[in-house]
């Protein structure tokens, strides 16, 4: 495990992710953030024996902040901190990168929701082992990582 932040999701834009203005359309933003989401549940174990045994993931808030345009055929890819957990939710921060830049493209700040099923109904519910000690030790390891000021803040007022 590392102090840094996470790279575990990549892509190439491909043609259908752009839009009338020649850049990423702000739904494929989305798509990416949602894919980097998913991968960082795979990577603290979240699988199908951990869906079909315990629950699964609801995203129930996010916040996309667009900041420069993304091309066609452009390789990105996220940079992903945990920024905290509890019994029952994960908070995500992405950065989406575009080829070499060093500064982000997008970012996103996530909520993830832990739900099980109990006779059918969705219902919040405590994330089971091994993935809230996997989620503790990243914590542990991300606490050290700054955290951007405009965190917490929501949109911007006109």
């Amino acid at each position: 495990m590392s102090r840094e932040p996470l790279t575990i999701w990549k892509t190439t834009v491909p043609k259908n992710w752009i839009d009338y203005n020649s850049h990423m359309t702000e739904g494929y933003y989305g798509v990416a953030f949602a894919e980097a989401s998913d991968e960082f549940l795979i990577h603290i174990g979240f699988d199908s024996t951990y869906r079909d045994n315990f629950g699964t993931f609801y995203t129930v808030e996010a916040q996309i902040r667009f900041l420069e345009e993304v091309k066609q055929g452009s390789k990105i890819y996220t940079e992903t901190v945990l920024i905290a957990c509890d019994q029952k939710r994960i908070q995500l921060h992405h950065s989406l990168f575009s080829d070499k830049s060093s500064t982000p493209a997008a970012t996103q700040e996530a909520m993830l929701l832990h739900v099980s099923k109990k006779n059918g109904i969705p219902s919040a519910s405590p994330i089971r082992e091994p993935l809230s000690n996997n989620l503790d030790q990243i914590r542990e390891l991300h606490s050290e990582i700054v955290r951007p000021g405009y965190l917490g803040r929501g949109i911007r007022q006109i």
